[in-house]
């Protein structure tokens, strides 16, 4: 078996909560809607009551990211430099609408109180950051994740985690979203590794799992609940799970290479975070819960 040399990590519940922080900035979100409407105006919640609650704003929301920017749509292209404002703005125009609303100040006041909420909840994994700094002297250490660039890169930047990476890739700048393999293929080349020397660790058996193993990476499928992979199919199970962050560092392959006598890998001179030029207007992968779709 090849020596294990580049490690690479999903971004979003894998190094950083980002279920919770969405959460919270819904919450905040439809709680100022609420406020934002006198009593008696005709419109829900105009008794000062969330009339919208978080999990139907983010319905709304995912449909609205749907539309405009699903895989296949001719919308996706835009996603590699549409800003985090801009981005946040047309879906929540788009969310309101779905309700009868249409309120340019409530829009504004809307982003203003996500970004708030989101800034305050988000947060990287306690484990993520001492991982990072053990494995980065031995190993070619990347990020290959989904969704907007710009969200993506400026979630990285504010937890300040985009410095232990060698190479950033985001599907929406390459072209093509995990779990196809080509994104895969295009991350171990710019490391200039071969799959048997790689491997990936990702909390989605559909996507992060299933793409590592589909490009002969091996999988490490990251299980903080300790669920079965029962309903998996077998291209999707994983070669290990671990249920935190530092169990990585036990498996048997990243272990040998963490030992003392182990030679530390050569880093190559490449800027923290490689710039990726887009390629293709393909869209992330439509069927994930969650479609990153407010982010920091």
């Amino acid at each position: 078996m090849s020596p294990l040399r580049g490690i690479f990590f999903d971004l979003d519940d894998t190094l950083i909560g980002y279920a919770e922080a969405e959460r919270s900035a819904l919450l905040a979100g439809c709680t100022l809607a609420a406020r934002a409407r006198p009593a008696g105006d005709g419109r829900p919640g105009g008794d000062g009551r969330p009339a919208i609650d978080p999990d139907t704003l983010a319905e709304a929301i995912y449909e609205a990211y749907a539309r405009r920017y699903a895989y296949g749509t001719p919308g996706y292209g835009e996603l590699a430099t549409l800003s985090v404002t801009d981005f946040r703005r047309l879906l929540t125009e788009d969310a309101l609408r779905s309700f009868g609303i249409a309120d340019p100040d409530l829009t504004e006041a809307l982003i203003a109180a996500y970004a708030r909420a989101e800034a305050q909840a988000l947060t990287a994994f306690p484990d993520a950051e001492t991982t990072l700094r053990r494995l980065r002297p031995h190993f070619r250490v990347g990020l290959i994740t989904n969704g907007p660039a710009a969200m993506q890169r400026s979630k990285l930047a504010a937890l300040a985690l985009d410095g232990y990476f060698e190479v950033i890739v985001v599907d929406t700048e390459f072209g093509h979203p995990k779990p196809d393999a080509r994104i895969f293929r295009h991350a171990a080349a710019l490391v200039g590794l071969d799959p048997a020397e790689l491997l990936f660790v990702g909390n989605s058996l559909a996507h992060d799992v299933a793409g590592a193993r589909a490009a002969g990476w091996t999988s490490v499928w990251l299980n903080p609940e300790g669920a079965p992979p029962a309903d998996a199919p077998e291209a999707a199970m994983p070669d290990h799970v671990i249920c935190r962050l530092e169990d990585l560092l036990n498996l048997p392959r990243v272990a040998e290479a963490l030992a003392p006598s182990a030679t530390v890998a050569p880093q190559a001179t490449l800027a923290p975070q490689a710039t990726l030029a887009p390629q293709a207007t393909l869209a992330p992968q439509a069927d994930e819960r969650r479609l990153r779709t407010l982010a920091r």
